[in-house]
């Protein structure tokens, strides 16, 4: 084979599904037929309605694809082919195909594209499976098979459960204790688990209190503790681990005790230790120790990205840390100012209440208010304490909000009564621009005094939402606001200005834009999730979505979302500052596909919600 058509083998075999299979020796036939096209920015290569008898292959370049009515539909660069959808319909194109730039086009006759079609079917699943379908089998093989993010909570356990029963006494319990060197006991009646005491309990509630050896174990065991199905995975121990900071975890089957999980089995088999993170948060007696915690998170984050931690687990992570931060400020600020002269809760806003925070982000935070509220009486307390607060989870890392969402501003710092006015006035007097600053308010959790208040707020946000099909209108025409970066391919500057003029926005252009989507489609079916995946969950329970559709809106948003934390994680190790900000230039060819098709599923439910609610927007 002359030098040539070496060239162009080997450029075709840098690609999918080429590079699967280079073996097959018909392609050094085939490679001889192939025609060499040079076109110019701005011609046809496929004009509209005309028959089309050739597979091409991008070797440089990029073509816009164009439907019947001359819309745009998506872009292509190097590497990729087209005009294999009109080849399998007898040569009729219901697209057409432009370039955009100076392209050098491989023309690989339909003769060969379809006889490898029949005949290797490596080379036929790449076309037959849909854009999607490649995403799922994309993020699938990405997966670890050893990380604890995967494990079952089972292959933790090291030895059968130790307990006694609940008859015994403390010098028993802690006799089988010391025999079976084992940090934790179940206490059992009748075989059922009914507590368990651990080797902490025994210092602070037995022996600090200088309880007698013959007390009921009963008396200073832990009831009813958490305990985990031994269908579950590891990482979901360590997420109620972190949430209830506890270090011990009963594992049962079929309702029996099988053994106890400890943070101890955990660090063995992963090393980034946020649960003695979260831990070290609620021993902190000062603002300079807490700000010393607060150094670690981008070791802990880091670590978790290295573990293969999906964007899930990350994300529950990095928030259940960032909750300790705010209960711990408000337990030292409670301290400080007094206790609360009425009740209130703290509520996260945004990401942090979805549980999806990554290392690089700021506060956005709320506080409501019992009825009881009396501004007089009242006022100057919650104001110095939320600015306390606020102001040192700024120390901490969390930076104050640049559009003043916080707790400190008195606007966000309500009765539940006005909090109830407020949403049921930008829900039934919806108005757009109000709208896409607020729709973070949509998304609530109480992380700290009385919950029940953001329970109750919520409960009426949903039953408002429900009950106003226009709001929901609103919502979706703001959710299509911010378009993902299809075109980020081509050569030009994508976004920002300066140092930013060649990236695009990962959060903003392709993160941003599932939420929103989905945020509308779980206000409208009444879901009481704030976690996306959650959500995704209930909106395809309620039938919401075509067969399918909600599965890839979730591998849409793990796709971007892992680009994005190994993105911060290679600029934390480079000692730059971690942002959303990526070069596509430097992204490898496997994360340009996979972007592409995410970004395309996302693109396809912009245009699914804006028909799904449309409906009159004055």
């Amino acid at each position: 084979m002359d030098v040539e058509l070496t060239e162009i083998l080997e450029a075709l075999c840098q690609h999918a599904p080429f590079n699967e299979i280079a073996d097959d020796t018909q392609l050094n036939d085939m490679v001889k037929e192939i025609e060499i096209q040079y076109v110019r920015a701005g011609e046809w290569v496929i004009a509209p309605s005309a028959l089309n008898n050739t597979l091409f292959f991008i070797r440089s370049g990029a073509i816009e694809v164009l439907s019947k009515e001359n819309k745009l539909i998506r872009r292509m660069n190097e590497g990729e082919l087209f005009g294999y959808f009109s080849l399998l319909r007898g040569g009729k194109s219901s697209q057409s195909m432009r370039t955009i730039e100076d392209s050098l086009l491989y023309r690989i006759p339909a003769r060969w594209f379809l006889k490898l079609y029949e005949e290797n079917d490596t080379f036929s699943d790449f076309f037959q499976l849909a854009r999607e379908v490649r995403l799922r089998v994309a993020m699938d093989s990405q997966s670890s098979d050893v990380s604890l993010m995967t494990c079952p909570v089972v292959s933790l356990l090291r030895r059968p459960p130790i307990s006694t029963d609940v008859s015994s006494n403390i010098r028993v319990a802690a006799q089988i204790m010391a025999e079976h060197r084992v940090s934790s006991l179940l206490i059992t009646e009748f075989d059922e688990l009914i507590g368990i005491v651990t080797d902490q309990d025994l210092r602070t509630r037995a022996v600090a209190k200088g309880l007698a050896y013959d007390t009921p174990i009963a008396d200073i065991m832990t009831r009813h503790p958490i305990v985990m199905d031994s269908g579950d995975y590891a990482a979901e121990a360590v997420l109620k681990m972190m949430e209830r900071n506890v270090h011990h975890i009963p594992v049962v089957k079929n309702g029996r005790p099988i053994g106890v999980v400890s943070t101890g089995d955990i660090i063995q088999k992963e090393s980034h230790g946020s649960i003695y993170l979260i831990s070290d948060i609620y021993k902190q007696t000062s603002i300079e120790g807490l700000q010393s915690i607060s150094r670690k998170m981008t070791h802990t984050f880091t670590h978790l990205v290295v573990a293969d931690a999906n964007t899930q687990m990350i994300g529950n992570a990095m928030s259940h840390i960032g909750t300790a931060f705010v209960k711990r400020l408000l337990q030292l600020g409670e301290e400080k100012f007094g206790p609360p002269p009425i009740p209130y809760c703290f509520i996260a806003l945004g990401s942090q209440a979805r549980e999806e925070q990554t290392i690089k982000t700021d506060q956005d935070n709320a506080l409501i208010l019992s009825d009881k509220y009396n501004k007089k009486l009242h006022g100057e307390y919650f104001e110095a304490l939320t600015d306390w607060v606020c102001n040192n989870l700024d120390k901490c890392g969390y930076d104050l909000c640049s559009g003043d969402i916080m707790a400190s501003n008195p606007r966000w710092r309500q009765p539940l009564s006005v909090w109830k006015e407020n949403f049921s006035e930008w829900i039934q007097k919806p108005k757009a621009e109000a709208l896409l600053r607020l729709s973070i308010f949509f998304d609530l959790r109480g992380v700290y005094g009385d919950k029940t208040l953001a329970l109750q707020l919520n409960q009426h946000i949903r039953r408002e939402a429900q009950q106003h099909s226009g709001f929901l209108t609103f919502m979706a025409r703001n959710a299509n606001q911010r378009k993902p970066p299809l075109g980020f391919f081509r050569q030009f500057v994508l976004d920002g200005e300066g140092t930013q003029s060649r990236t695009f926005n990962l959060k903003e252009r392709g993160i941003a834009p599932i939420i929103d989507i989905v945020r509308v489609h779980a206000l409208a079916c009444g879901s009481d999730k704030l976690n996306t995946l959650e959500r995704i969950e209930d909106i395809e329970a309620a039938g919401l979505l075509p067969d399918g559709r909600a599965k890839d809106l979730a591998l849409a948003l793990e796709m971007i979302g892992m680009v994005r934390i190994r993105h911060q994680k290679e600029q934390i190790e480079a000692g730059e500052e971690p942002n959303n900000h990526v070069n596509p230039e430097n992204l490898s060819s496997f994360e340009k596909r996979h972007l592409r098709d995410a970004f395309h599923i996302v693109s396809g439910q912009q245009e699914f919600i804006k028909f799904r609610y449309a409906g009159k927007r004055s």
